[in-house]
């Protein structure tokens, strides 16, 4: 993929720019633990899978996630928090944001 090699200069660029770079929906797709070694990322945005599925397996999974970002110097926003449960874990483990419907359900513009 030849972009990938661009892709270093323009998150500089961008950071450089005043912008944050997020990775959304770490854990899922095309995330790769290598992009957290070759790219300068912000935070990252937890995919809500772990959220669905919320067994032992997905809070483990979350610990070290939400450990190795802090490690790197990364912010951490966890997607598909939708009870007080979920949300006391994630604030228990260091996660810094939640997106999701548990504060407030989508609200139209203006």
């Amino acid at each position: 993929m030849p972009y990938l090699r661009m892709l270093p200069a323009a998150i500089h660029n961008f950071r450089q720019a005043g912008y944050e770079v997020w990775m959304d929906d770490f854990g899922s797709g095309y995330s790769s633990l290598n992009y957290l070694k070759n790219f300068e990322f912000d935070e990252i945005k937890l995919d809500m899978i772990f959220m669905k599925d919320f067994d032992e397996a997905s809070k483990k999974i979350l610990i070290a996630c939400v450990k190795m970002a802090k490690d790197l110097g990364i912010h951490t926003l966890a997607e598909g928090v939708e009870t007080k449960q979920k949300l006391d874990f994630l604030q228990s483990i260091g996660c810094e944001r939640i997106q999701s419907f548990y504060y407030s359900k989508p609200l139209p513009t203006g």
